[in-house]
């Protein structure tokens, strides 16, 4: 490659960073961590803050909210956010990986779990959390409608996952099966707490409720979260898996204001958060 190619490569990838820099900033700026930031949502000492969002490939109502929803989790306080309907890559959204995108404004760490091809890259769900992520991985669920899947990561003290089920009401149901399987396998005799989040797109009376509570006990508020302007159905959760670990739910709410962005104008559904504190093993 010639000298004056090189030079115009570097200046393309600079231009393309420096906007992202700046609004990651702008983000920080806007969320210094003072009282008043997290005011609406205070969280208590010594607690893990667990978010579920359906953040609708942050296009739902503006050509992107990806600034708009770094500066809400930040201000909420958040120490762990379950993301579903990520794009990656794809032509609908411009060709951005959101979820490395988002995880840079809030200088977070990330893992992507990609459910199924999608307009040139990918769609999928994932994690975002303050602290460093150790082992991560993908749970591929059985087939339905369309591919689905589970983004698994390994914490210092807990694992968190993230899952956004089929609409179809026996694919859900099938879903809810394996995932009491698998995670009662791999994490029944675990030391850390276990918690799945995310858009089960079923009420707190259907069959899939049901079945995932023959193993899993639901710690979030039961309250409507889709949809975020006119919100009438339950369909987001986090839920804990009954391993014999002990924690205490400290608050649960559905955030519907801050002072850093409208929460309506961000996605279709509403951030549902729990608050979380780990117990001494008895």
């Amino acid at each position: 490659m010639k000298t004056t190619d090189i030079r115009m490569a570097f200046l393309l990838a600079l231009l393309l960073v420096l906007p992202l820099q700046g609004q990651a900033q702008e983000v920080h700026k806007a969320n210094p961590g003072s009282p008043q930031a997290t005011a609406l949502y205070p969280k208590a000492p010594n607690t893990i803050r667990l978010v579920s969002y359906n953040v609708g490939a942050f296009t739902k109502y503006t050509s992107g909210s990806y600034a708009s929803i770094a500066r809400m989790m930040l201000e909420l306080d958040a120490d762990a956010v379950a993301l579903q309907e990520l794009d990656s890559c794809t032509t609908r959204t411009g060709g951005i990986f959101q979820i490395d995108r988002l995880a840079r404004l809030m200088k977070w760490h990330y893992a992507y779990a990609p459910a199924m091809p999608y307009r040139g890259g990918s769609y999928g769900i994932g994690v975002v959390c303050r602290n460093r992520i150790g082992h991560h991985y993908t749970i591929a669920l059985p087939p339905g409608g369309e591919p689905r899947t589970v983004a698994v990561v390994e914490l210092d003290d807990c694992i968190v996952a993230s899952t956004h089920l089929d609409l179809q009401a026996e694919t859900q149901v099938r879903e809810a099966e394996y995932i009491n399987r698998i995670f009662s396998e791999r994490y029944g005799e675990s030391d850390k707490p276990v918690f799945l989040l995310g858009d089960l797109n079923a009420q707190p009376d259907s069959p899939t409720l049901q079945t995932l509570k023959q193993h899993w006990t639901v710690l979030s508020v039961e309250g409507n979260t889709y949809s975020s302007r006119k919100p009438e159905m339950c369909i987001d959760y986090v839920l804990q898996l009954n391993n014999g670990v002990p924690c205490r739910v400290t608050d649960s709410q559905i955030a519907t204001r801050f002072h850093s962005g409208d929460v309506t104008q961000a996605s279709d559904h509403l951030p549902l958060y729990v608050d979380v504190e780990l117990l001494p093993a008895e």
